[in-house]
């Protein structure tokens, strides 16, 4: 009679788990690269001077960000000279109000996908509708062409980005050392009951 018996799970089932922890850093890093690379998506760029009309959300507060790098319908744009001098009005289509436009209190900036810019101003939206945006550099002075690009919800974007794949690597390794722990236990428990029947585990 052959005393010896297999110890079961195998061993191989914790290769199972090492697999799913790498499948959730592998996601993580897909995540947030991902979502880094499409940070601007959702920006509308306008070069200046010159004007644009955007349809607009309520009640939102949207950023305009002066881009050093960029590139608008094939055209590349380096900002290497000062844009002082360079104002924007930025006007409501539906009421006619003119909307107060002021500095961000911190510093937003980007460099992705070879655009690069920094928050220079903020504005807070009346109704949803049309809003002109309108720069143009001051009576008397002269500037470069730049590009302006307008959007809300960035600072939002990267917090949901950074959420989302720390998510994905916490649910992997966390699922994936739940798989390991529970075949070393199941092994654990696999060997008392062949040493109590009197059994060799393998």
């Amino acid at each position: 009679m052959n005393d010896n018996q297999t110890v079961r799970p195998s061993w191989w089932y914790c290769a199972f788990g090492g697999a799913v922890i790498l499948a959730g850093i592998g996601l993580f890093l897909h995540t947030l690269f991902n979502g880094i690379l499409h940070i601007t998506d959702d920006l509308t760029q306008i070069v200046v001077p010159g004007a644009k009309d955007l349809t607009l959300k309520p009640k939102l507060m949207y950023t305009v960000y002066l881009e050093e790098h960029s590139f608008v319908d094939g055209r590349i744009y380096s900002t290497t000279e000062s844009v002082s001098g360079l104002t924007c009005v930025v006007t409501s289509e539906t009421s006619g109000n003119k909307i107060k436009t002021f500095h961000p209190r911190g510093s937003m900036t980007y460099d992705v996908g070879g655009r690069s810019g920094r928050s220079v101003l903020v504005f807070v939206t009346e109704e949803a509708g049309v809003y002109r945006i309108a720069c143009d550099y001051e009576e008397g002075k002269e500037g470069p062409k730049a590009v302006l690009a307008v959007g809300s919800g960035m600072t939002q974007r990267i917090f949901s980005t950074i959420i989302k794949s720390l998510a994905s690597m916490l649910g992997g390794m966390t699922l994936g050392a739940a798989v390991i722990v529970a075949v070393i236990v199941l092994r654990e428990r696999a060997k008392k009951q062949l040493a109590q029947a009197g059994q060799t585990p393998l």
